[in-house]
């Protein structure tokens, strides 16, 4: 009577064991991904970002950038800040599985509108950023660094 009862529960025990798993394995995966995201708004609304090297192709537009500054912030808001003065809001989403980041500054007009992509990140670290997006027939070469 012992072992059909043990029999019994070692087969409800492997029919729901799978399922389990799934939940374990996908939990764990949701907390890593939720941890990583965490660790990249962290670094980005931390202190502010400068563009230390923008190309578009071949060609340096790097100085179209001078005197800029980016404020990131938690909630999805960039500011575009020239001078110590906001000249833009725009916005701005990371996506750790997909290694990107989207920034949209949607009434910019030059250089601001040249950050409205997605950019596949290439290299990051906490004080850099490098990343590259396509722009037509050409690549645009984005290198972020925070300031110190």
């Amino acid at each position: 009577m012992i072992l059909i009862y043990m029999t019994n529960v070692m087969k409800k025990a492997f029919l729901f064991a799978p399922f389990f798993i799934f939940f374990t394995i996908f939990s764990c995966k949701k907390a890593v991904n939720d941890l990583k995201r965490d660790y990249v708004i962290d670094i980005m609304t931390k202190g502010r970002w400068y563009v230390e090297q923008f190309k578009e192709g071949p060609t340096d537009v790097t100085a179209d950038f001078t005197g800029y500054e980016f404020q990131f912030y938690e909630n999805g808001k960039v500011d575009g800040i020239k001078n110590a003065v906001t000249e833009q809001q725009g916005t701005w989403a990371g996506d750790v599985s997909a290694l990107t980041i989207t920034s949209n500054f949607p009434s910019a007009g030059a250089p601001l509108q040249k950050l409205n992509a997605v950019w596949k990140l290439i290299d990051s670290y906490p004080d850099q950023v490098i990343a590259q997006t396509t722009v037509g027939a050409d690549i645009h070469y984005l290198k972020l660094r925070k300031k110190p």
